[in-house]
């Protein structure tokens, strides 16, 4: 009998260590999508940390994942410091293992989740911009008819009581003259009446003749439209769709201010076309600025420019005006839900549909210490 009892003191003592012992997984967005964590829990401590999911940048993100991890483990929180140059991944990191330790505190979202609280406690508030800009051109078709275009940006964004973006969704409507040889490109001949207009009809440069000018076609023509996100994979950028170039501009100005997204602008964007700049430009311009600017700089627009090179400003479209305009725009959300059925049309900016949450739970700028980090929040 005696024998017995430290044996099955050994059992129970075994036991009531497994039973501390927890496997937790945790869920939050990267730069490059969801990064899944696995986290051991003992006794109240974290005693490891691995990735079961993650398609972040191998180069600057991917090395940023277990330098995140063996921070949290040696303080044994997630209170630490990011990885320059890798924002995003680490906010991700902090926000997955947090939901993993506290899903219903920290849930699955990225950078908001990462700090729950800047939501919680602060006033929120919605707003819907839009700028308008037309265009003569591009050029004119074979028969010497110019081509015009009218361009639409729209900008739906949550705030907080700083002026912080919560959340941002971007969409664009470009409209264009039907001598436009684009093939996906929504067309308008103007109004019935008017004669038609020369009518690209194979999008192939040649002219078929004039659109037909009768109300059926007028219809037709508008009820066509799609936006640059409803044209989905059909229309192509030089790094991925229009959709995904402005997901990762909506990754980058999540956590900003508008002041802080145009200085971001005009310190990491060329001064003649507002695309962000590369390393290795032909003009000379773009090339010395950014040889300017830290390493810590040019490893965060590597990783910007790898999926999203677009202007920002341009004859398509202001895209930074747009959300400009949103936040002046901004009514608090508490307003647009107290608002009473069949009374929204009182306050255009409240029926604004919200941010999808794809957007709004993105982490802030792949980036280290930049200049736009100390900018003045936009009044």
């Amino acid at each position: 009998m005696k024998k017995l009892l430290p044996l099955a003191l050994c059992l129970v003592l075994l036991l009531c260590a497994c039973a501390r012992a927890e496997s937790l997984t945790g869920k939050a967005k990267g730069y490059g999508g969801d990064i899944t964590v696995a986290v051991t829990r003992d006794g109240g401590k974290i005693v490891s940390i691995s990735f079961e999911e993650e398609n972040e940048t191998p180069e600057i993100g991917g090395k940023a994942l277990d330098t995140m991890a063996q921070e949290i483990l040696a303080k044994g929180s997630t209170d630490v410091d990011i990885v320059s140059g890798a924002t995003i991944t680490s906010k991700a990191v902090i926000a997955a293992v947090n939901n993993a330790l506290d899903p219903a505190k920290y849930p699955y979202g990225g950078a908001a989740a990462a700090s729950p609280a800047a939501a919680a406690n602060a006033d929120t508030y919605l707003g819907f911009g839009i700028s308008t800009a037309g265009r003569i051109g591009p050029g004119e078709d074979a028969e010497g008819v110019p081509v015009y275009s009218i361009n639409e940006v729209f900008a739906s964004a949550l705030f907080d009581k700083e002026g912080r973006v919560l959340g941002l969704y971007v969409d664009q409507l470009e409209v264009a003259t039907p001598n436009y040889d684009g093939a996906g490109m929504p067309v308008f001949s103007g109004f019935p009446g008017q004669g038609g207009y020369n009518w690209d009809k194979e999008h192939n440069g040649t002219i078929a003749g004039k659109t037909p000018d009768t109300e059926e076609n007028y219809q037709k023509e508008i009820e066509g439209w799609k936006t640059k996100r409803q044209r989905g994979d059909t229309y192509k950028m030089t790094s991925g769709t229009w959709a995904s170039e402005m997901d990762t501009y909506q990754r980058i100005f999540v956590g900003k201010t508008v002041a802080e997204i145009e200085t971001w602008v005009k310190t990491y964007c060329s001064d003649t076309n507002n695309k962000p700049l590369v390393a290795g430009s032909d003009k000379a311009e773009d090339a010395a600025k950014y040889d300017k600017l830290s390493d810590a700089d040019k490893q965060m627009l590597a990783d910007v420019t790898s999926s999203a090179t677009m202007s920002l400003n341009d004859a398509h479209g202001n895209i930074v005006a747009a959300i400009r305009s949103a936040y002046d725009n901004r009514v608090p959300v508490a307003a647009t839900a107290e608002a009473a059925p069949g009374k929204a049309a009182a306050s255009p900016a409240a029926t604004a549909a919200a941010p999808k949450a794809t957007a709004g739970a993105t982490p802030a700028a792949e980036s280290g210490a930049s200049p736009a980090a100390s900018a003045a929040a936009g009044k």
